[in-house]
C-alpha cells in the first residue's frame, strides 16, 4: 500500500492515476495518490520523473534521481501541498509485459509538516502497477 512515512504516524494513500511513457530516449513517470484519510494531511502525494534517459531502452532495473539543481530534465518531482526543493528517489521498474511496467518506488523529501529543528525527511514507498501512458492524461509539472 503506498505509504507516507512520517514521525507524527504514516499516512496510507490510493493510487489515483499512475503511468508512463517515452520519448525518443526519454523515460516520464508520474503517479497522482490520495490519501484514504479524508483528513489527513497532506492528502494527495504526487511524483514524477521527467525525462530521465533509457541508455539501454526500456525494461528491468533500477533508476536513482536527485533533484536536477537547474530545474530541467532530467528532473523528479514531488508535490505535497507545496514543491519539494530535494527530492532523492529509487525506482525499481519491472516489465509486466503487455499491461506495462511494476514499479516501486522509495522517495525521500522535505517534512511535511515541520520546517525547524524538528523536520525530518519523509520516505514514501509504494508497489504500483505503471500502465503505459498519454503525456496529456498524466501529471507532470510544468
Amino acid at each position: 500500500m503506498p505509504t507516507l512515512k512520517h514521525q507524527d504516524g504514516d499516512i496510507e494513500f490510493d493510487v489515483e492515476k499512475a503511468g508512463y511513457w517515452v520519448e525518443g530516449d526519454k523515460l516520464y513517470i508520474s503517479a497522482a495518490f490520495k490519501a484514504k484519510d479524508p483528513e489527513a494531511f497532506p492528502d494527495c502525494y504526487l511524483f514524477a520523473v521527467d525525462g530521465y534517459v533509457l541508455e539501454n531502452g526500456l525494461g528491468t532495473g533500477s533508476i536513482e534521481i536527485s533533484t536536477n539543481p537547474e530545474d530541467e530534465p532530467p528532473n523528479v518531482y514531488v508535490y505535497t501541498g507545496f514543491h519539494a526543493c530535494e527530492v532523492e528517489a529509487k525506482v525499481d521498474l519491472a516489465d509486466l509485459g503487455p499491461d506495462g511496467l511494476a514499479a516501486r518506488l522509495s522517495v525521500f523529501s522535505e517534512d511535511v509538516n515541520y520546517y525547524n529543528e524538528r523536520a525530518k525527511r519523509n520516505e514514501f514507498v509504494a508497489d504500483i502497477p505503471l500502465p503505459e501512458g498519454d503525456s496529456s492524461d498524466l501529471w507532470m509539472p510544468q
